[in-house]
């Protein structure tokens, strides 16, 4: 018993230590500058009103880097790591509510009126050019737009006032309620990726990564895109009026032969003897 009772304990530090508020990084830099940089911002949960421009942040306890699908393996610039997070097996994972801070926030909002996304990103210069950017982005349907190299850089820098995914992170923060910001604009449309796309309260969402195909320079080529997905199923993402994020993805297995009932057995051997029955008169006769 006692054995049992310390191994509940040490569980239940392990989950309280993966569900708490980090500061958030927003990788957004200078190659070579910064302590991050290569392994993207912070994964992080955005939440705002689209009526009051009232926003909540909270980090997710993990990086882009630690959160990409099984199909995509970054450059060498952005660390070189192949993703896991789509495995054929399937995967669940929970952020809850740890301290409490959405259903604080969200006491003084009305739900009707909170669009929700999740933010990640990073955008690397080099000469003072863009060498490379990457986003996550969250979509409840599919972008209304190509998402170009251009849009991709869009998501993750802060360009004409209007923060992008890295930049809207605000570094050292664990969450933050924001009234009358800037950086609404860049959310109201998810990022460029069309206001049709925006996620609602206990609805499901779907989650790509997207990455630039061109080193540098403004271009509307189409970017890479990584659905999150195995081979048979597309995880979702969905936020709870609790707070509670949850990724599903359900295990791509072997699908199970479908019983045959009772019924048709029974009706298979009936006819089986009478075949054996019609054989014997036949064998008799002869």
């Amino acid at each position: 018993m006692k054995f049992n009772l310390k191994m509940i304990a040490v569980a239940a530090a392990m989950v309280a230590a993966s569900s708490a508020h980090a500061d958030l990084v927003s990788n957004n830099g200078a190659i070579g500058a910064g302590s991050n940089l290569g392994n993207g911002s912070s994964f992080a949960l955005v939440a705002f009103n689209t009526t009051t421009q009232s926003f909540y942040v909270r980090d997710l306890g993990t990086s882009l880097n630690s959160f990409l699908p099984n199909a995509v393996t970054t450059s060498a610039l952005d660390g070189g790591v192949t993703g896991n997070k789509t495995p054929e097996a399937g995967l669940n994972l929970t952020w809850g509510d740890t301290n409490g801070t959405f259903t604080s926030w969200l006491a003084g909002q009305t739900s009707g009126a909170i669009a929700w996304t999740v933010a990640a990103g990073d955008n690397l210069v080099s000469g003072g050019a863009t060498n490379q950017a990457r986003a996550l982005v969250a979509l409840s349907a599919a972008p209304a737009v190509t998402v170009t190299n251009t849009l991709v850089r869009g998501a993750v820098t802060n360009a004409n006032g209007v923060g992008g995914l890295a930049s809207t992170l605000n570094d050292g923060t664990t969450w933050y309620d924001k009234t009358g910001s800037t950086v609404l604009g860049s959310f109201l449309n998810n990022n460029g990726f069309g206001a049709g796309t925006l996620n609602s309260l206990n609805a499901a969402a779907s989650l790509f990564y997207y990455s630039t195909t061109a080193a540098t320079g403004a271009s509307t080529t189409a970017a890479n895109v990584a659905a999150f997905s195995n081979s048979l199923y597309s995880a979702t993402l969905n936020l709870s009026s609790a707070g509670v994020l949850t990724y599903d993805l359900q295990p791509a297995g072997v699908v199970s032969a479908v019983p045959v009932p009772a019924a048709a057995w029974l009706m298979g051997s009936g006819l089986m003897g009478l075949v054996g029955a019609a054989r014997r008169r036949k064998a008799a006769q002869a």
